[in-house]
């Protein structure tokens, strides 16, 4: 394999990379040093930093390196940031902290792979760089630099798990066994291979007494984790008092499709559909439903606007219902039921019947 360029300052941004792993194991720093020299606090607040990120913000921002000592610290910070992560254990975590960096090395290999005029070569560069580190077999179309073509093989192994119809086989032009992509396709197929590589190893096998060691910066990360699921609503703010939009009243379904969004997790367009509809019918906006949506994988503002503003009804005319729990059932999406879905048969009716029991015992309460 071509070797990545070796600065520390670009591959400070790309820290997944083979070549990535093998400057911090040349560089002689120790897993003692690491977790317990002064020297490397810095490398060490930064790796706490990039899971409080990826909690709060969904992403990872990538500073702008001025020095090979700062270069130096940011790409220590990752293999710090895995043993956090792998130090406190949480499912969730695990695949939003994988999902936060893949998205935040996405953004940055777009910007680079965009670049015009003197830095059109190197633009190119990256991205046949990248397609070699993942091993997708890709060209650039003739004469083309906006353009890539890929074997069918290779784009399976990275779109099983995009769930827009445009990823589909069928929607994709195939000729002598390989698709046509644009440009930022093929780089959005790349954040799938970042995803999968940074998840896989994760939670490595971290002995007890190191985990202890770093504790406080665990404890820290698991406050914020536990401030973010104990927020009110699923992405959106509740207006002050107002029960018609109380997500502990939301049926099983809803709140595990929710679960799974805010998570970052993709979710079939079946389940999408049913959450849009449902959150609709209890009057959340449409900006509100946009932004329960922005933790996507594959989120793009434009096409889900589209897609909430048509079963809204702005595009057709007819503001669609969520569908029954028959069609749920049928689709896959009826999970976790519990003893109010063997009352009611729509999720709908359950949200209502969950709330005028929460109304009485609020009631009862202050009665009492």
């Amino acid at each position: 394999m071509t070797d990545w360029h070796a600065e520390p300052a670009h591959l400070c941004l790309y820290p997944f990379l083979l070549a990535a792993s093998k400057r911090v194991e040349e560089s002689g720093v120790t897993l003692e040093n690491l977790i317990s020299s002064a020297v490397f606090e810095r490398a060490r607040l930064r790796g706490k930093s990039r899971i409080t990120e990826a909690i709060k913000e969904g992403t990872i921002r990538k500073p702008v390196i001025i020095s090979d000592t700062q270069a130096e610290m940011e790409l220590l910070s990752y293999p710090f940031a895995r043993i956090l992560v792998s130090c406190i254990r949480d499912e969730r975590l695990v695949r939003r902290y994988a999902l936060s960096e893949a998205k935040a090395a996405h953004e940055k290999l777009l910007e680079e792979s965009s670049r015009r005029g003197s830095s059109a070569s190197a633009s190119a560069n990256i991205i046949y760089r990248m397609s070699e580190e993942f091993g997708i077999r890709m060209d650039f179309l003739a004469g083309e630099r906006e353009q890539v073509q890929v074997p069918f093989v290779d784009y399976l192994r990275f779109t099983t798990n995009l769930r827009d119809k445009r990823w589909k086989l069928v929607n994709r032009g195939l000729g002598k066994g390989k698709l046509k992509l644009r440009k930022a396709e093929f780089v959005r197929i790349v954040q799938e291979a970042i995803y999968e590589r940074i998840k896989k190893d994760l939670p490595l096998d971290v002995p007890e007494d190191i985990c202890k060691a770093i504790s406080r910066y665990t404890e820290d990360i698991k406050h914020e984790l536990e401030e973010m699921r104990n927020a009110a609503g699923y992405g959106f703010e509740l207006d002050s008092g107002a029960v018609v939009k109380d997500p502990s009243c939301f049926p099983p379904c809803i709140s595990y499709v929710l679960s799974n969004l805010k998570e970052g997790v993709n979710v079939p367009h079946g389940a999408r559909f049913a959450v849009t509809a449902f959150l609709l019918n209890i009057g959340l906006s449409k900006e509100e439903i946009i932004g329960i949506y922005r933790n996507s994988p594959d989120f793009d503002e434009e096409r889900t606007r589209y897609q909430v503003e048509h079963i809204a009804g702005d595009k057709g005319g007819v503001q669609y219902t969520a569908p029954s729990c028959d069609t749920m059932r049928t689709y896959g999406n009826c999970v976790e039921t519990d003893e109010i879905c063997e009352k009611v048969s729509h999720p709908l009716n359950y949200y209502k019947y969950k709330l005028k029991l929460k109304q009485k015992q609020e009631q009862k309460q202050k009665t009492e």
